[in-house]
């Protein structure tokens, strides 16, 4: 079962972290050489909704796995300081990684959206911030994302 558990537990990491990559890395390069913008917009958005859908699930199995997985080799009794360096860090990044992807998701994507709907010459100076930080929000997630891949690593290695 420990072996069934970790494997879900992987392919919905890779799945996430390799979705991240992959619009960061391929869909976004090609999105801003297309000819028409307003289009290219259109198709990302579209691409990474459908992204979102799948990721909230891989989000549930990972959290579902990983309590699973985290019971199997802790006694939850013990305190908090008892546990591994590496444990809580992990744990602080899924919750920031979790807390970054809402913030992205529900609540900057959506405004950011709007907002560039807007002639330019109508935003706001909160407008610009949010335009301009929305792309640095998607790429925290993916940052996040390979961190918590890592402490993965090493608190299987440790």
């Amino acid at each position: 079962m420990y072996i069934f558990l970790s494997w879900i537990h992987l392919t919905a990491a890779i799945f996430w972290v390799g979705g991240m990559l992959f619009l960061s890395l391929v869909a976004v390069p090609l999105m801003k050489r297309e000819v028409d913008p307003a289009q290219a917009q259109r198709w990302f958005i579209n691409v990474a909704r459908r992204f979102r859908s799948f990721v909230w699930i891989a989000i549930a199995i990972l959290v579902t796995t990983g309590i699973l997985l985290l019971s199997n080799h802790l006694d939850f009794s013990i305190s908090l300081s008892a546990w591994p360096t590496v444990l809580i860090v992990k744990l602080v990044l899924v919750v920031l990684l979790i807390v970054t992807s809402v913030s992205h998701d529900r609540i900057i994507g959506p405004k950011v959206r709007t907002i560039k709907q807007k002639a330019s010459a109508e935003w706001t100076s909160t407008d610009h911030v949010l335009v301009r930080i929305g792309p640095w929000i998607g790429r925290m997630t993916m940052i996040l994302g390979l961190a918590v891949v890592l402490a993965g690593v090493m608190l299987v290695r440790s």
